[in-house]
């Protein structure tokens, strides 16, 4: 409101409304992953971790290749929990390149991928590759307690101060991997190093994150499904207007 009305400031109205819209919807997206739990439907960790076997990705191999590099598990676990910090930078960066359409594409993507992969992640309800291949008291499964208590209805309040990612298929950390590799693109020092920092996040995922190979795949499909759709439609949108008669006329 400022800065749109009172001190005019494009730069910094758009980045404003942006975080405003991601922070709005990512406390809404939180407790609607939490109250989805609650609905109790049957565990599908052993149908992905069957699908991982048929595409022939052995999770537990990978996990046990990671766990003796100490130092590309720590790089691992640092691109995992960079998404947050990425998101900002990125945000920050286009509002100061004057890149608002790029702006509202990054927010309009994480929001639909987000409702896309909420009611997917409630039917298909899943525990963890880490429950699944008994590696629980090896990694820090910070989300089992909630889960838990979520499904055996012993948690009766969600405390907004403390909310884990309880969704495994599909992965929204692989598709926040893609999103941000795919709104960083033609941004000059930004898309290089966030291309090659977001493809670690994916390489990640499996082992710091507890997701199969499968949870990855399908998060990175909803995005790129979606970035198709929005091509798609400005596509059809641009050419409606190209051939329209009062374009024509002009």
């Amino acid at each position: 409101f400022v800065y749109t009305r009172l001190r005019p400031d494009r730069r910094i109205a758009e980045l404003a409304t942006a975080l405003a819209q991601i922070i709005a919807f990512t406390v809404v997206g939180a407790i609607l992953s939490y109250l989805t739990i609650t609905a109790k439907f049957p565990l599908v960790d052993s149908q992905l971790a069957g699908v991982d076997t048929l595409l022939k990705l052995n999770w537990l191999a990978f996990f046990e290749w990671v766990e003796v590099r100490p130092i590309i598990k720590a790089v691992l676990a640092v691109a995992y929990h960079s998404c947050m910090p990425q998101v900002a930078i990125l945000l920050v960066w286009l509002s100061a390149c004057g890149r608002f359409e790029r702006m509202r594409e990054f927010v309009w993507l994480f929001v639909t991928s987000l409702l896309v992969i909420l009611p997917i992640s409630w039917i298909l309800p899943a525990a963890s590759a880490w429950v699944y291949f008994g590696v629980v008291e090896r990694v820090d499964a910070y989300h089992l307690i909630d889960f838990n208590a979520l499904r055996s209805g012993e948690m009766t309040r969600i405390s907004l101060t403390h909310v884990n990612g309880l969704i495994t298929f599909p992965s929204f950390h692989a598709a926040l991997a893609i999103i941000l590799i795919y709104a960083s693109r033609g941004v000059k020092m930004l898309f290089p190093l966030y291309f090659v920092l977001n493809m670690v996040m994916l390489a990640a995922t499996p082992t710091v994150g507890g997701h199969y190979f499968i949870d990855v795949i399908a998060g990175a499909g909803v995005v790129l499904c979606l970035a198709c759709l929005r091509q798609l439609r400005w596509g059809v949108l641009f050419a409606r207007w190209n051939t329209s008669p009062s374009h024509a006329a002009g």
